[in-house]
């Protein structure tokens, strides 16, 4: 039986590319316009390969989260080592947690696929998340004021419901409790619980935190404390999430002094003259002094110098 023509030994050549993802992970954020992944190719170069992509629903879903228009095939052509797919992807305003999708390859031409042939895409959405934050750094009151009403402000997704608690810190201003005021008090303590919960219902971009301040009959330098939040519910806190009140002066608490009459009349052989000198005010419980001096008339009809300090006890 003849078995034909056969050449032994020759050696047999097969010339082959691998195509891959550059990760198996990528991240993107939400606001940015377009997801860029880049396919490698090794191995063979001197022909033209082409490979599919495919893009998997996962929690992000296509034509919600990113386009359901983007190219199907990627092409190398002889030479090429990278290539960059791209899809676009679909920014809205709603808040939600980071979301995943997949990329798989397949039916490579003229190339075999290589590990990572799947990627995973996590889309991150963070500047949707509620946040809520004081819009300034400091407030100014007068003691008489009676309550402070400090703005919260919220951005971001305002389709839910957030929470926060909104609780006072003391400073050189003291805080206390409604059932316990005391003359030394300063303004009404807000607890870090959940008596002190700032709501804002769907839509809502600001509320107000209702602070007391309590006007006493006390003399008192500017005194502050802080008003911070914590404990958010349904968001995030913002950049400021501490705001300082100042508390002013009280200039009708401040002591006043004056001298009891305009005109004194005495005898030359008194050998002196007694002058009243008078302090009033709501807050007498702290001393106080000032100087009594005499000062030359025009025209000049008396000869003479006074110089005295007063001194008035708490």
């Amino acid at each position: 039986m003849s078995r034909g023509n056969v050449l032994a030994n020759q050696p047999f050549h097969l010339n082959w590319a691998w195509i891959s993802l550059e990760s198996d992970v990528f991240f993107v954020n939400e606001t940015s316009e377009q997801l860029e992944v880049t396919l490698r190719r090794r191995g063979y170069l001197g022909e033209t390969s082409f490979v599919t992509i495919t893009v998997l629903n996962g929690s992000a879903r296509v034509g919600e989260d990113v386009s359901d228009r983007y190219a199907v095939q990627v092409q190398f052509n002889p030479g090429e080592t990278e290539k960059t797919w791209r899809i676009r992807l679909i920014n809205d305003d709603r808040y939600e947690e980071a979301e995943v999708l997949r990329l798989r390859l397949s039916e490579p031409v003229m190339a075999v696929l290589e590990y990572p042939d799947e990627a995973q895409v996590t889309i991150l959405d963070a500047e949707d998340e509620s946040a809520v934050f004081f819009p300034d750094k400091e407030y100014r009151v007068a003691e008489d004021i009676g309550e402070i009403l400090i703005p919260v402000h919220r951005t971001g997704d305002l389709s839910d419901e957030t929470m926060v608690i909104c609780s006072t810190v003391q400073g050189t201003a003291q805080g206390t409790v409604p059932s316990t005021v005391t003359s030394y008090s300063d303004y009404i303590t807000r607890a870090e619980d959940h008596r002190s919960s700032v709501r804002f219902d769907k839509g809502e971009k600001e509320k107000y935190c209702r602070v007391m301040i309590i006007d006493d009959s006390l003399f008192e330098d500017e005194e502050s404390f802080k008003v911070i939040l914590t404990s958010p519910m349904g968001g995030r806190i913002g950049q400021l999430d501490a705001t300082t009140v100042v508390i002013e002066q009280d200039k009708n608490d401040e002591p006043t002094v004056y001298l009891g009459s305009e005109e004194y009349s005495v005898d030359e052989s008194d050998g002196f003259v007694e002058v009243a000198v008078w302090r009033t005010g709501t807050d007498l419980s702290r001393p106080s002094s000032v100087t009594v001096r005499s000062r030359k008339t025009k025209p000049r009809t008396a000869e003479g110098s006074l110089s005295s300090s007063i001194y008035f006890q708490s």
